[in-house]
């Protein structure tokens, strides 16, 4: 976390990513911490990972990427934000735009394209993690694309659960949005 602009910041990072300030020296997390600290681990879709241990959440954003430390005194606000997979449905634009130039054979395989990127549109879910720190600084954690009802969206809501029990019981405001994470 820098303190001059209250950001959460990568493990190990020297300076600051938005402000460029010296951070404090923190240790880059383990797998090895005292599973009595922990209270959250959970391997999420494209190989994240989110851990709560102790006063600190952690977020690995792939396999060899430099975590993201948040200390969990200085979180003011937790939203968990989904949506669908709107990326999916330039297949039913596409489709429906090139739809009243081509011959009715094609026409039909394009109407057929149309309702599969729909389908996929709906049959899918993203999922966002919004912190707010101290100092109204937002940060936004990408949780992956998961497919509806799956044991993949099981476990991620599990975790989301969790997580928010252990904040709200910290004070922190805890809010779920269906909607887009504001810009």
């Amino acid at each position: 976390m820098c303190k001059q602009c209250g950001r959460p910041q990568r493990a190990g990072a020297g300076r600051c990513a938005a402000c460029g300030g010296e951070l404090p020296e923190a240790p880059l997390p383990s797998g090895r911490g005292s599973s009595a600290d922990r209270f959250l681990s959970a391997e999420l879709p494209g190989g994240r990972v989110l851990v709560g241990e102790g006063n600190r959440l952690s977020f690995h954003p792939g396999g060899s990427a430099t975590p993201f430390l948040l200390e969990l005194p200085s979180l003011r606000r937790l939203s968990l934000v989904h949506r669908l997979r709107y990326e999916a449905l330039a297949l039913t634009v596409g489709a429906l735009v090139v739809l009243p130039f081509v011959p009715q054979v094609v026409r039909v395989l394009l109407g057929l394209l149309a309702l599969v990127g729909v389908a996929l549109a709906l049959s899918g879910r993203r999922y966002t993690l919004v912190l707010e720190s101290t100092g109204e600084v937002e940060t936004r954690w990408d949780l992956g694309t998961v497919r509806r009802g799956s044991s993949v969206e099981q476990r991620l809501r599990s975790a989301w659960l969790t997580l928010a029990d252990v904040v709200r019981s910290r004070g922190v405001e805890v809010r779920e949005d269906g909607g887009s994470p504001p810009a």
